[in-house]
């Protein structure tokens, strides 16, 4: 572990960020980072390669207090589709990382159709596309009602999302949505819940077809937790989709466990956090989906996952009682952790969210002082070496930090409720 030392100096919108740091044995040094302002509002990163990163502008908290006040105003706007553009607008920018400009981005919107296989109901997907590399790349609009789309590692216009507790394919290249389910038996299934006896609670009634959806590594399935099979007693069980065949089948389920699926490793086993209601304790767990093996892989709670499925981040707590936890690195090749971090009485983790940078070699996540202050805890795999930044004092972050190359993409947000200011900062010098 480290002991650090942060000066942050603010100049307008520039800023120049210090940091004091060190490696155990060896003698603290000082760093200098540099900080310029990327956009006035929050911002996503939803593309990146080594020329170009491309960001989408998000809803400030400003805005969706202006909108909530509009449609207080006027109700009848409720009714309005698309409303919300009245107060937000759209940007995507582009940001060459060679040669450290940022553009605006041409975008064109889309409306996509589809139906319900049950009810008949049609939904409206509402898309911005963008062209780069001769490839129009699709994303879903800020503030509407379209799911998060998430595309397949190995075909970039398959997008998967999830509505309505079910599964779809957006097509890209012809925008179709294909249901990914029997429609037959999800309808058959959703009867069936009706069905059951009034038990007088809400409780073990409720059907979760598909939800927490992750991709394969090779895009080949896809793994999701369902209770499709034990709606009477609502035990969740882990399931996955093969893209090839359509054929959907059950690789987990225990008894007094509930699983949350996080992704895959980068042996194609189903990772996933298990928590054991019989003791209250969470853990890790690989699931190889042909065999139905589990693999316990450590004690704790979820926190990242490195972009090559090599490392996870966990938390887990130092003593049963205690709210102070500590942050390991967990390596899926060997099984071995490393600590990371250690909260303290005046300082602990904030929002237990995490980035880890394009090599997997750096993590990024957030901690709070007991003066109330944000700070972002930067720590290299590598060199174990550790960094504190402090957020200008009375802002917070909005959305996650994220890493783009080198650089750390940070949207933070006043903390005055008067006066609620954004702003994306784009923080270089690691």
């Amino acid at each position: 572990m480290t002991s650090k030392k942060l000066l942050l100096i603010s100049v307008g919108s520039l800023l120049t960020v210090g940091a004091i740091f060190g490696v155990m044995g060896q003698k603290a040094t000082t760093t200098a980072f540099n900080t310029t302002v990327l956009a006035n509002t929050p911002v996503i990163l939803i593309e990146e390669d080594r020329q170009e990163a491309v960001f989408l502008e998000v809803p400030s908290q400003r805005q969706k207090n202006q909108l909530s006040q509009l449609l207080g105003q006027n109700p009848r706007l409720t009714e309005e589709i698309n409303v919300q553009r009245r107060v937000y607008k759209t940007k995507i920018i582009g940001f060459n990382k060679q040669q450290r400009k940022q553009f605006s981005k041409t975008f064109k919107r889309h409306e996509v159709k589809f139906k319900d296989g049950i009810n008949g109901q049609e939904y409206t997907l509402d898309l911005l596309s963008y062209e780069r590399n001769n490839r129009l790349n699709y994303v879903a609009e800020p503030g509407s009602k379209t799911p998060l789309l998430i595309p397949s590692p190995s075909d970039n216009s398959q997008q998967l999302f999830q509505y309505n507790n079910a599964l779809y394919i957006l097509d890209t290249k012809t925008l179709q949505v294909k249901a990914l389910s029997n429609e037959q038996v999800r309808a058959a299934t959703s009867q069936r819940k009706k069905d059951l006896p009034n038990l007088g609670i809400e409780h073990g009634r409720i059907l979760y077809w598909a939800q927490q959806p992750k991709w394969s590594p090779d895009g080949n399935a896809i793994a999701f937790i369902s209770n499709r099979n034990r709606i009477e007693s609502n035990r969740l069980g882990v399931w996955i989709y093969d893209v090839a065949t359509g054929q959907e089948s059950q690789v987990y389920e225990r008894d007094n466990f509930t699983p949350h699926v996080l992704g895959w490793t980068i042996d194609n086993r189903i990772l996933i956090n298990e928590f054991n209601h019989a003791n209250g304790k969470g853990a890790l767990v690989a699931i190889t989906p042909k065999t139905k093996q589990i693999q316990e892989l450590a004690i704790g709670n979820f926190v990242a996952q490195s972009d090559n499925g090599q490392t996870v981040l966990y938390s887990q707590k130092i003593a049963p009682n205690s709210p102070d936890v500590e942050l390991y690195a967990l390596s899926i090749s060997t099984g071995t952790s490393q600590l990371l971090y250690k909260s303290t009485a005046g300082e602990f983790l904030n929002s237990y969210r995490a980035d880890f940078s394009e090599d997997g070699m750096r993590i990024v996540t957030d901690l709070t002082n007991r003066k109330g202050t944000q700070l972002l805890f930067i720590y290299n795999l590598q060199t174990k070496e550790a960094k504190r930044l402090i957020l200008p004092i009375g802002k917070t972050t909005s959305v996650d930090v994220k890493w783009v190359g080198n650089d750390l993409v940070v949207p933070i947000q006043s903390l005055n409720l008067r006066n609620l200011t954004s702003e994306t900062l784009l923080i270089s010098g690691f």
